[in-house]
């Protein structure tokens, strides 16, 4: 199942909307944006610190089958990007892999859009409102989770896999050569050599 995402920096006002397209608005240029390349081969691990003590990860997969792409702080393994990118327990944008009923070459053939928070306490506030979304007896539990999501988002990343060499019938690849755009508020601060520009933050990202 594929959600509609609705980017960072959202307001309360919209919550009610979450499920409903974003219409065009004017928004003042509050949002940092830049841009980097990777490679990575297959089985091995990818990391590359993005600023504010985050770091983005490609977890490798068993049998060379992609990647969980995370969004984790420099001195921990917890995932920033984990509350805010549903479906939970199952395939969703962090999914870079074979399973759930697509290949990895599947996956490879689009961009994925991660969204992810910047700091513990927001890590923190999404992470206990997915446990108890998900724990809750209550039926409208989750769609006020839901309702309440696009709140939670602070920034994205979209990864775009830009080549790669796939085998075992697009179950497994070999290499693959990568985009990334991230998106943050403005007062963001990109590690040493990522050269971020201010820009119209998206209609859709509040």
């Amino acid at each position: 199942m594929k959600f509609l995402v609705i980017c960072c920096l959202s307001v309360s006002v919209w919550a009610s909307s979450q499920q409903q397209k974003t219409p065009p608005a004017a928004v003042a240029p509050d949002c940092l944006e830049f841009s980097l390349e990777g490679r990575v081969n297959g089985g091995e691990e990818y990391s590359h610190e993005l600023g504010g003590g985050l770091r983005i990860r490609l977890l490798p997969s068993k049998e060379n089958w992609g990647w969980m792409v995370q969004v984790q702080p420099l001195d921990s393994t917890d995932d920033y990007a984990y509350p805010v990118n549903p479906p939970f327990g199952s395939g969703n944008s962090q999914w870079l892999s074979t399973g759930y009923g697509e290949t990895v070459e599947q996956q490879l053939k689009y961009e994925h859009e991660v969204y992810f928070v910047l700091n513990r306490a927001e890590y923190e506030h999404a992470a206990k409102l997915v446990e108890h979304a998900l724990s809750s007896s209550d039926p409208s539990a989750l769609g006020i989770f839901l309702s309440t999501l696009p709140t939670l988002r602070s920034a994205v990343l979209r990864i775009k896999p830009t080549k790669y060499e796939t085998t075992n019938a697009g179950k497994s690849v070999n290499w693959m050569q990568f985009s990334m755009t991230v998106t943050t508020p403005a007062n963001f601060g990109p590690a040493l050599g990522l050269n971020a520009r201010r820009i119209v933050c998206p209609s859709n990202r509040r």
